[in-house]
């Protein structure tokens, strides 16, 4: 005797979409915000030796996130979750060391503040775009704005005085556009409602 197949198909589908969470894609931005933590204890130690160690470890962090698209890409496990947890890591780990850097180091405070409201304001607006049309994909200034942002606390992990703020000024210019390019998306999905 068969199991009807509307028995069947719950258990199938929810094995199918366990095993869609469990990508390597995903765990890499998941491995991404782990990473944090060994760059804070590094960033801690106020050494040169304690920054390039961090420095190290902000390097595989990057990788993690260039590699997880490609992976996503390469092995067609782009999904709503990834979509989620990519920026959300990014944002993570960009919020976490630009905090440390801003009360232990000379990163500017007030900007630290403009990134986290940023990104506090593209979470809610990319969760209220989810309910009405989907997860958004990342944008192309927002990605610009984010690998910026990685080469400016790179920077200021190592103290790169000759560079330091004139990089800091450029990334600034690209953090504006970044958010005034989210505007019309925004706009846009209000209209189709």
């Amino acid at each position: 005797m068969s199991i009807p197949r509307t028995i069947a198909e719950p258990r199938n589908r929810h094995n199918a979409d366990a095993a869609h969470w469990w990508t390597i894609s995903n765990f890499l931005s998941f491995a991404r915000v782990i990473l944090v933590i060994p760059i804070l204890l590094f960033l801690r130690e106020d050494t040169p030796a304690g920054n390039l160690k961090a420095f190290g470890v902000m390097l595989v962090a990057a990788a993690t996130d260039w590699f997880d698209g490609y992976f996503a890409r390469r092995f067609h496990q782009k999904s709503d979750l990834g979509r989620i947890i990519d920026p959300l890591a990014d944002k993570i780990c960009v919020g976490a060391i630009a905090a440390y850097l801003a009360f232990f180091r000379d990163f500017p405070k007030w900007f630290l503040i403009l990134i986290l409201a940023r990104d506090f304001t593209i979470l809610i607006v990319g969760l209220f775009m989810t309910v009405r049309r989907g997860v958004p994909e990342s944008n192309w200034p927002g990605k610009v704005a984010v690998t910026a942002m990685a080469i400016v606390l790179i920077v200021f992990t190592l103290d790169v005085e000759p560079v330091k703020w004139p990089f800091f000024w450029i990334m600034a210019g690209l953090f504006f556009v970044s958010v005034a390019s989210y505007v019309p998306r925004v706009l846009r999905v209000n209209k189709t409602e």
